[in-house]
């Protein structure tokens, strides 16, 4: 949205702040990518999820994980113990973040598929 309203010469409502950043000057003047923080949620399987920099924060029902998504592109080394400074500050960070958001509620409907339909999308029987 930022980067939309920048394009277009508009502002937003300073009483409705939009979410994101303004990545125009990195798409007309080849200037350099803003670290930035990226959250989001999923109510399938209660999952979660922060990247900051290389690090990845992942929850799936009751299961937690970070990764270093630069050195481990498959997502296989689970470094919450090894990294418990890094993987504490992503919870955190999430948390609060989650609690600024409105909540996921039974009214929130995820529709799952199944093997047979994914099999049958996908052509494999």
């Amino acid at each position: 949205m930022p980067t939309l309203l920048s394009a277009s010469g508009a502002t937003p409502d300073p009483a409705f702040p939009p979410e994101g950043m303004n990545l125009l000057p990195a798409l007309t003047e080849r200037a350099a990518p803003s670290p930035r923080k990226l959250f989001w949620r999923y109510k399938g399987n209660t999952q979660a999820a922060m990247r900051d920099g290389d690090f990845k924060y992942l929850k799936i029902r009751d299961n937690t994980f970070l990764f270093n998504v630069a050195d481990d592109l498959m997502e296989r080394a689970n470094l919450k113990e090894r990294r418990k400074d890094i993987y504490d500050r992503l919870v955190a960070e999430w948390n609060a973040w989650n609690a600024s958001m409105l909540p996921v509620g039974a009214d929130v409907y995820t529709n799952g598929f199944t093997g047979g339909q994914l099999a049958d999308h996908y052509g494999v029987q």
